[in-house]
């Protein structure tokens, strides 16, 4: 039998948001979905997901502060970023700090 993928999905925009969710779901994840990287923090300390995806440009706690409290914490958790204002240099530091992808939005479900 297969363990259900568990995702913690960790992004500002209701719309994104509740497109990713739909999109997982789609794909038979379970998901949770977060606001913000302070609500990511909160939702992690009830367990940690197989999966965390999260949108770079969020406050009070962006994506890169949270792949490092992640890091931290939870060094095995895969932690993909996920961004509008995606640049070589920041792809390449999030993947050097421990990011298992980065992604530029828009991208295809099936990425």
């Amino acid at each position: 039998m297969n363990e259900t993928l568990r995702v913690l999905v960790a992004e500002d925009d209701p719309a994104l948001r509740e497109a990713l969710v739909d999109t997982l779901r789609y794909a038979e994840c379970d998901v949770t979905a977060v606001a913000n990287g302070a609500e990511a923090l909160d939702a992690l300390e009830h367990g940690p997901p197989s999966l965390l995806l999260s949108d770079v440009q969020m406050s009070p706690v962006d994506g890169h502060e949270l792949l490092a409290r992640v890091r931290t914490r939870w060094p095995q958790l895969p932690v993909v970023l996920i961004t509008a204002h995606g640049t070589i240099e920041r792809a390449v530091a999030a993947m050097r700090d421990g990011a298992a992808d980065y992604l530029v939005k828009p991208f295809e479900a099936d990425a």
